[in-house]
């Protein structure tokens, strides 16, 4: 086949990003020499994809976008979810421009106003986890890792699962079923989902050091999981969430109303919609 000489025109990386974990947690990512990912304006096609509210709920939207516009990224499915959102603000930033718009309600005149919110601003406060300390316990260090991308769909899913058992469960008592058979079902259903929260807590750890030996076998360490103290587990998904804590300046905008005769000042409380760049209060 003869070379399309359109080629030249087609997307380029429009913007290049140093990931939160430095990509410690993805070595087979292909990064710069200096450690950075090279992003892509989405096509007519991502924009469509992101509109399927099955493909959104499922991840694959998702998945999708990073293979269009970070093609360094050869699995998707395993990036730390914390890098993930981070290039969802870069990808907006290469396919919209360095600005978000957001419309805001002043809560004292009730004025609706848009301002914008600098892209670069808001990926230059994400924190550096390229470093995690481990978690001792006896003579043993667990190394935690942030939740992969897939990760977080899945909990994403078990929550929406969660809600639809509490709900048939309301409905069935409303039907005046048998109390004794709702509560098995109850449980059946809820220790399903204990089951499937363990094993995400299982892929945030990477590595249990023994004096012997580094085990990485995700059967042992789910087993190793299931049979310890609570407050062992707790522990390790309080050091989870400490390394996948985003700064207070990501979410918390300071809004001062144009409208000449108010000029009411407030901090408003933001969340970046990573699914369609948009901007929710």
């Amino acid at each position: 086949m003869n070379e399309n000489p359109l080629t030249k025109y087609f997307r380029k990386p429009a913007i290049y990003v140093s990931l939160p974990t430095k990509g410690r947690f993805n070595p087979e990512i292909d990064q710069t020499i200096i450690d950075e990912i090279g992003v892509m304006p989405m096509t007519a096609i991502d924009e469509i994809t992101l509109r399927n509210p099955d493909s959104l709920l499922n991840g694959e939207a998702m998945i999708s976008l990073f293979k269009s516009c970070c093609p360094s990224i050869p699995n998707p499915r395993n990036l730390c979810n914390i890098d993930a959102e981070a290039l969802f603000l870069a990808i907006s930033y290469a396919t919209y421009g360095k600005e978000v718009t957001h419309t805001h309600k002043c809560t004292k005149c009730d004025n609706q106003s848009d301002f914008n919110i600098d892209i670069n601003f808001l990926l230059n406060k994400f924190p550096d986890i390229d470093v995690v300390e481990p978690i001792m316990y006896e003579d043993l260090e667990i190394h935690v890792k942030p939740p992969s991308l897939e990760s977080v769909t899945r909990v994403a899913l078990i929550q929406l699962e969660e809600q639809r058992i509490v709900n048939n469960i309301k409905t069935q008592s409303k039907d005046d079923a048998d109390e004794l058979e709702l509560a098995k079902r109850f449980y059946s259903s809820f220790e399903r989902v204990a089951r499937q929260n363990v094993d995400l807590l299982s892929e945030t750890v990477s590595m249990i050091r023994t004096k012997e030996a580094d085990i990485t076998d995700r059967v042992q360490i789910n087993e190793f999981l299931a049979n310890i103290p609570a407050s062992l587990v707790t522990n390790i998904n309080k050091s989870v969430e400490k390394i996948t804590r985003k700064p207070a300046e990501l979410n918390k905008f300071n809004f001062v109303c144009p409208v000449e005769d108010c000029g009411h000042k407030e901090t408003i409380s933001l969340e970046m919609n990573p699914i369609n760049f948009s901007v929710a209060g």
